[in-house]
C-alpha cells in the first residue's frame, strides 16, 4: 500500500483498517522537516519498492509545498490521508485540491480527512453563557479560539462540517463519502469531522 500524508508533521496515517500483514510505502509531505529527501529520489525509490517480491515498510519525507507535489508527482496512491490540514487550505481553493487529489489516486483509493467539525465547535460557542460561570474557560478559550481561527501564522482558510464534506468531496463526481464520523477524537479532543472519499 502506497500511502500520502500531507502536512504530516509528526502524525502517523491511521490504519485501523489495514490488515498487519499489509507493507506500506508512507510518503510525508511538510514543509517542516529538517531530514528530507528530493521528490525525484522519492519517485525511484517508491518505484523500486513496487516491484519488490518482499517488502517492508517504507517512510519517506518530503519538504514539497502540498500543491506543488501533488501537481508534480507520478506516484499513485492508494490512500492520502490530511489530518488537520484541509481547513489551512483557503475555500476558494478547495475544488483545486480536491481535484489534485483525484489526479493521484485511482478507483477505489481513499482519501483519509480530518478536520474540525465547525458544527460542534458552533454549538460549543452558542452554548457558553455567562463566561464567568464557565468551568475552566481558559481551556475552553484556547480550545474554540485555535480550532476556530488557529494562528496567525498559519490560519484555518475554510470551514468544515458534514454536509461540506459531502457538497466538496462530491460536487465534480470524482470522489464519493464513504465513512464519516461527526465526534472524532484525535489528539485528545473529540470536536473532529473524519470522513473518506472513495475515489470513482
Amino acid at each position: 500500500m502506497i500511502i500520502l500524508n500531507l502536512g504530516a508533521g509528526k502524525i502517523k496515517p491511521l490504519l485501523e483498517d489495514v490488515g498487519p500483514d499489509v507493507k506500506t510505502a508512507c510518503v510525508n509531505v511538510d514543509t517542516s522537516y529538517y531530514t528530507y529527501r528530493d521528490p525525484g529520489v522519492i519517485e525511484s525509490s517508491i518505484v523500486a519498492w513496487k516491484d519488490r517480491d518482499e517488502k517492508e515498510d517504507v517512510e519517506y519525507f518530503c519538504t514539497e509545498d502540498a500543491f506543488t507535489f501533488m501537481e508534480r508527482t507520478t506516484i499513485i496512491f492508494d490512500r492520502v490521508c490530511a489530518y488537520r490540514f484541509l481547513e489551512h487550505i483557503p475555500f476558494d481553493r478547495v475544488p483545486y485540491f480536491i481535484y489534485l487529489l483525484s489526479t493521484i489516486t485511482k478507483k477505489d483509493s481513499i482519501v483519509d480527512i480530518i478536520v474540525p467539525n465547525y458544527h460542534t465547535l458552533a454549538k460549543m460557542l452558542l452554548a457558553e453563557g455567562p463566561l464567568d460561570e464557565l468551568e475552566n474557560f481558559e481551556a475552553h478559550n484556547i480550545l474554540l479560539t485555535t480550532e476556530l481561527l488557529n494562528e496567525p501564522g498559519c490560519p484555518h482558510a475554510s470551514i468544515w462540517t458534514a454536509d461540506r464534506a459531502y457538497y466538496f468531496m462530491e460536487l465534480e463526481k470524482r470522489f464519493r463519502v464513504g465513512y464519516i464520523s461527526t465526534d472524532f477524537e484525535f489528539d485528545g479532543r473529540n470536536i473532529y469531522l473524519r470522513f473518506w472519499g472513495e475515489r470513482l
